[in-house]
């Protein structure tokens, strides 16, 4: 009967270890899902494509939204706040990228083939101004 016993109790704490790792594995990947810590901004320029990608605290989106609208948004009659985008743009000027936006990180890549040196000067100032807005 002892043995029984102490069987019953060993596999209880063996049980009530495993759920314990099954509660922090998944605490550490839900806290892993949502980015609201770490800030990560990269810029690429090369030959033919200018990209800047960042990931940053959540709490930034609408400020980082706000600037694009002041930089290209309301001269071009486009609003970025509250938008999730996966798109193509052309703005007003002809100026082509592509938008990659929701809370926390936003991509932006221009192809200089087939923009005009005004327009990447132009993206390209609007996205190294943005490092400015997601640090503050």
């Amino acid at each position: 009967m002892q043995a029984i016993t102490i069987f019953l109790q060993a596999k209880s704490i063996t049980m009530k270890k495993r759920n314990g790792l099954f509660y922090a594995l998944a605490a550490l990947l839900i806290s892993c899902g949502h980015h609201n810590g770490d800030t990560d901004i990269s810029y690429k320029d090369q030959d033919q494509y200018y990209q800047m990608n960042a990931r940053f605290n959540e709490n930034r989106t609408r400020a980082v939204e706000h600037y694009m609208n002041s930089t290209i948004g309301k001269k071009n009659n486009i609003s970025f706040v509250n938008m999730e985008s996966n798109a193509a743009f052309t703005l007003d000027d002809g100026t082509k990228f592509h938008l990659k936006k929701y809370p926390g990180h936003i991509e932006i890549e221009l192809d200089k083939t087939t923009n005009t040196k005004q327009a990447y000067y132009a993206i390209k100032k609007m996205c190294e101004g943005m490092k400015d807005v997601i640090l503050d």
